[in-house]
C-alpha cells in the first residue's frame, strides 16, 4: 500500500514538474520563449514567423505547436522559419493564430498570439505580395504588386521600422503595365543581424496593407567577389579572389562560391583554385552565404568574365628574323637624325663649293687700278730722262 501511494506520488511530482519547466521557461539553460511572432495574410494563406534565444545546437530538440482559433494545425522544429497556413473561405475575422512551446510532449500553456484584419481596397484590389532585398551593401530594395482593379493614381507608402529606427522610403517607381510598385533604402545604418519590419500602406490611409518581416542578412544579394587574379605555373592556373563587402564582420568561411568556366558549374569552390590550362578558357565566381551564419544562401551577382586560356608562346624565329630588322631600323633612324641637324657642316665637309672661271675673272678685273690717276705716282716718278749708252767692247 505503502508502495503504491510511493508511486502516485512521484507521478505526481514529475507531472508538476513538467508543468512548472513549462511555465516557467526562462528558468532553463535557455529560452526558447516566442519572439517577434509576426503574420502576413497574402490571398488564401497567412505567412506566420517568430525568433527565439535557443541556440543552434539545441534547435533540433525545440518544438512548436501551432493553432488557428485555437484548433491544432500542426507541430514544427525549430524557429526562424516561414510556417505557411492555408486559410478556410468561412473562417472569421480578424484571422488569430497561436503558438505555444512543446516541453517533454507537453504543450506550454504560455502561448503567443497574434491577429490580424485582411485588408481590401476593394473588389479583387488586394494588394498580393511584397518582397524586399539587400544589396550594395547598405541597401535595401523592396518590389510589391498590385491588382488589375486598383486605380493608376493610387500611391503607397512604404516604411521600415527595426526597434526605434523608423525609415520612410523616398524613391518610389511604378511599372502600371506590369502591375508593380518599387522603392529602394539607401546608406541604411541598421542591424543586418536583427529583423525588421517593412510596412506598405495607402498614402492617407491608417490600413496596413503588406507586411514583410525578416532579416536583412537573410535576403541579401552579394556583390561579385572582388580582385580575381590569375597566377599561371607550370601545369595549371592559380585563381584566387577576395570576398565580397559586406555592412558587418563575417568570417570567411561564412562564403559559398561558385564558378562557372566555359559555360560549366562547379559549386563548392575553394580559394584559391586550380584550373588546368586549356587553349581557350573562361570563367567568373560568384557567392552565396552559409545557413549556419545566417546569411542569405541565394546565389549573387556574377563577376566579370575573365580569360584562363593558356598564354600564348613566340615563335623564336620571328625573334630571329624581327632583331636584325628592329638594329638596322634604328641605325637608320638615328642616322637620318643626325644628317638633318648636321646638313650644312656635312655638305661643306664633303661637298666644297667650287667657284666658276668666268665669276672668278670678273671678280679679277675688280681689282685692277688706274696707276696713272693714283697721287702717289707722280711722287714715284722723275722728271729727267734716262740716257742709253751703249757700249761696245773691241777686240
Amino acid at each position: 500500500m505503502h508502495i503504491r501511494m510511493s508511486m502516485i506520488f512521484l507521478w505526481i511530482l514529475c507531472q508538476c514538474f513538467q508543468y512548472h519547466l513549462c511555465c516557467n521557461i526562462h528558468d532553463l539553460e535557455y529560452d526558447f520563449g516566442l519572439k517577434n511572432l509576426s503574420m502576413t495574410i497574402k490571398k488564401k494563406e497567412a505567412i506566420v514567423t517568430w525568433d527565439c534565444d535557443v541556440p543552434r545546437e539545441k534547435l533540433s530538440d525545440v518544438s512548436y505547436a501551432i493553432y488557428l482559433h485555437w484548433e491544432y494545425e500542426m507541430e514544427v522544429k525549430g524557429c526562424g522559419k516561414e510556417i505557411v497556413l492555408i486559410l478556410p473561405d468561412d473562417l472569421p475575422t480578424p484571422i488569430c493564430v497561436q503558438v505555444a512551446p512543446v516541453l517533454h510532449d507537453k504543450n506550454c500553456p504560455n502561448a503567443s498570439e497574434i491577429c490580424l484584419n485582411p485588408v481590401y481596397t476593394g473588389r479583387n484590389e488586394m494588394e498580393e505580395n511584397i518582397q524586399c532585398i539587400t544589396y550594395n551593401i547598405s541597401s535595401i530594395k523592396c518590389t510589391w504588386t498590385f491588382a488589375k482593379n486598383l486605380p493608376h493614381e493610387t500611391n503607397f507608402s512604404l516604411t521600415l521600422i527595426q526597434d526605434a529606427t523608423i525609415i520612410h522610403c523616398q524613391q518610389y517607381a511604378y511599372d502600371m503595365e506590369m502591375r508593380t510598385g518599387y522603392c529602394s533604402f539607401h546608406d541604411l545604418t541598421i542591424n543586418y543581424f536583427e529583423n525588421v519590419l517593412v510596412m506598405l500602406s495607402k498614402k492617407g490611409s491608417e490600413d496596413h496593407v503588406l507586411k514583410d518581416y525578416f532579416k536583412p542578412a537573410d535576403k541579401e544579394l552579394f556583390n561579385p567577389p572582388r580582385n580575381l587574379t590569375l597566377t599561371y605555373l607550370e601545369d595549371n592556373v592559380l585563381l584566387s579572389w577576395k570576398p565580397p563587402h559586406t555592412q558587418y564582420d563575417v568570417s570567411e568561411s561564412c562564403f559559398i562560391y561558385q564558378m562557372e568556366k566555359n559555360k560549366e558549374l562547379t559549386s563548392d569552390v575553394s580559394n584559391p583554385h586550380f584550373i588546368n590550362i586549356e587553349t581557350k578558357c573562361s570563367v567568373r565566381i560568384r557567392v552565396k552565404g552559409e545557413n549556419i551564419c545566417g546569411m542569405n544562401e541565394n546565389w549573387g551577382q556574377w563577376s566579370e568574365e575573365i580569360s584562363c586560356g593558356a598564354p600564348q608562346e613566340v615563335d623564336k624565329t620571328l625573334i630571329i628574323f624581327w632583331i636584325p630588322f628592329l638594329v638596322l631600323s634604328c641605325f637608320l633612324i638615328t642616322s637620318t637624325i643626325i644628317i638633318s641637324l648636321q646638313y650644312q657642316r656635312i655638305s661643306k665637309l664633303f661637298f666644297p663649293r667650287i667657284p666658276q672661271p668666268k665669276i672668278f675673272l670678273d671678280e679679277t678685273q675688280d681689282y685692277k687700278t688706274n696707276t696713272r690717276s693714283d697721287p702717289l705716282f707722280h711722287i714715284l716718278s722723275t722728271s729727267e730722262t734716262e740716257d742709253f749708252i751703249t757700249l761696245q767692247e773691241n777686240n
